[in-house]
């Protein structure tokens, strides 16, 4: 079957002014993110002799040091960049080109959040976690417990108190189909979802429910209350059994 949709392309003059500025944007929040670290290395470099075993081993201590400090820097160069120039998009059907408004701002937030998000993954540290993506617009309870999960839009997620979601879960905000697809992806409180879990855009999860792992939840499914619900496409079960 023939794709009759658009393409996803720059667009116009303001499609190719905007991708500069996407470039320019993610330029200086990530060299403003890394200079602590960086400075804090090269004052640390002029002093030790590394062919000394003691200042060997506070080099090594000193690496993981720099490691938090980058990420802390990061995360709150980041998240500035998306506070200050607006950059957190809403619902919608939208144009595949950087000439449309909210498509501009989906490319950008994604440039600027994703690498940082794969840094804290780096060591899955929820705490860090959570606070990253509740600067950038997700909209997280207590006692959520993130493991290495994808939250690919977090500014379209809402996740509810006492909730826990597993390794390798993947949940969404956006579909490109024929257009630009932005939706709420909405999970209760007191969930539980499953490992390599796929939960596509649109989808309301309510209180009390548990996802087995790897089910894969289509765009716009309401998960009921109460429930537990495994499969392609998530089907409910009876617990009992």
């Amino acid at each position: 079957m023939k794709y009759s949709g658009e393409e996803k392309k720059i667009g116009g003059l303001i499609g190719a002014l905007r991708a500069i500025l996407v470039l320019v944007m993610a330029f200086m929040a990530y060299g403003i993110g890394i200079f602590p670290a960086l400075f804090i290395a090269h004052v640390a470099l002029a002093w030790l002799d590394i062919s000394n075993p003691f200042h060997l081993l506070f080099f090594s201590i000193l690496l993981v040091v720099e490691y938090l400090v980058l990420l802390f820097s990061l995360i709150f160069s980041t998240a500035f960049f998306i506070n200050v120039f607006n950059l957190k998009y809403r619902e919608g059907i939208y144009r595949k080109t950087l000439d449309d408004k909210m498509a501009f701002k989906f490319t950008a937030y994604f440039a600027l959040y994703y690498p940082t998000y794969k840094l804290i993954n780096l060591f899955v540290i929820p705490p860090i976690k959570s606070f990253y993506l509740s600067l950038i617009g997700c909209k997280i309870g207590k006692n959520v417990f993130l493991a290495g999960e994808e939250w690919l839009d977090p500014c379209l997620l809402e996740i509810g108190d006492n909730t826990m979601i597993g390794g390798r879960a993947m949940i969404l905000g956006h579909i490109a189909e024929e257009k630009l697809v932005l939706s709420k992806t909405k999970i209760g409180k007191n969930c539980l979802i499953g490992g390599e879990t796929f939960i596509m855009p649109g989808v309301t999860i309510e209180d009390n429910v548990v996802l087995g792992s790897k089910a894969m939840v289509p765009k716009g499914m309401t998960l009921k209350s109460g429930k537990t619900y495994v499969g392609i496409p998530a089907r409910p079960i009876d617990r009992a059994k």
